[in-house]
């Protein structure tokens, strides 16, 4: 791929220098004739006859034709100091602007490779995972019905996460506009608490409802969604027995809903990537192993883009994190 972006930023660099330097011959051409014709005029025969005829002798003639020389080359070594000094000048700047235009080209293919490579990595796992478990199978004679059984069901779990990993593949790769409507932000908070119930009391996470009946333009699905992720994530990076807030506010013409949990925190160096495909930040918010594919905030950040709103997140390491949820207020 560097070697593409090199060939393109070159070949862009080549056009930009060759429009450059087009509209520079072109200025000096005029440039140069306008200075010959002001010459002329400036070293003209300075006397008259009466009958209105130039009285000029051969020595004045030859130090005027002299003088008008010398002034021509004097122009045209100008012009040639400034398009050799444009063309090198130019060179750089065309480089530099080459490399400007095509950087955003270059980092939307890279966010692409990488989540070609990333997915791949992720599909492949539970294939290799069934593949490996049915040829143990197959190889063990004295395996028993029980033994069959449980690497069915071994088998079952592996392909409900490729299940999950391709729908939430497909839903970040869909381009679909997603239906509003004026839904209240306590019916979005209820839906999702209805969802994350077992998890939480396997834990023992304590989940405060916090959320006024604000009203906002939503899709109500795909908003209980979004905070089905956040939840999930503060459930799965709490440890037990601690509090999950979920609150709401409004400031503004923009409504606010929030949670908040008392996990391990995160590092600074991760929050800029922390909505990043495939992200996960094992090491900075827990010191246990969390299931998952790093997609849940990449997903939940999109779905918020489709109602034009904002999905941040406040964290410092030791203190738990917030994500907040930005949508405009129902007129």
């Amino acid at each position: 791929m560097n070697d593409l972006f090199d060939s393109a930023t070159l070949k862009l660099t080549g056009w930009y220098l060759l429009i450059l330097m087009m509209v520079s011959l072109l200025f000096s051409g005029i440039l140069y004739g306008i200075s010959s014709n002001e010459l002329r005029r400036s070293l003209r025969a300075p006397g008259q006859t009466m009958l209105g005829l130039f009285v000029e002798n051969d020595a004045a003639r030859e130090l005027r034709e002299s003088r008008y020389k010398e002034g021509q080359a004097r122009v045209l070594g100008n012009l040639i100091v400034l398009n050799v000094s444009t063309l090198v000048a130019g060179g750089g700047v065309s480089y530099l602007l080459a490399r400007r235009t095509l950087r955003p080209i270059r980092e939307a293919m890279e966010v692409q490779s990488r989540f070609t490579s990333d997915a791949s990595h992720e599909l492949r796992t539970p294939l290799a995972i069934m593949r490996s478990e049915i040829e143990v199978g197959l190889r063990d004679k004295s395996a028993t019905k029980k033994d069959y059984k449980e690497l069915l069901e071994s088998n079952l779990d592996e392909v409900e996460r490729l299940r999950e990993l391709s729908d939430r593949l497909l839903l970040l790769a869909s381009e679909r506009e997603l239906p509003l409507d004026t839904v209240s932000l306590d019916e979005i908070s209820i839906e999702a608490l209805n969802r994350v119930i077992k998890p939480a009391q396997l834990k023992k996470i304590d989940v405060v409802n916090e959320v006024s009946p604000i009203m906002v333009r939503a899709n109500l699905e795909a908003m209980a969604d979004v905070v089905t992720v956040l939840l999930d994530n503060a459930l799965k990076y709490s440890d037990e027995k601690t509090t999950v807030t979920i609150h709401s506010g409004v400031r503004g013409r923009t409504a606010i809903l929030s949670v908040t949990d008392q996990g391990h925190g995160i590092e600074a160096d991760d929050l800029p990537r922390i909505f990043d495909r495939f992200y996960r930040v094992d090491g900075s918010r827990s010191r246990q192993h969390v299931e998952g594919h790093g997609l849940g905030l990449s997903i939940a950040k999109r779905i918020v883009d489709q109602h034009g709103g904002q999905l941040n997140v406040q964290s410092e390491p030791g203190r738990g994190a917030t994500f907040s949820i930005r949508l405009l207020l129902a007129s």
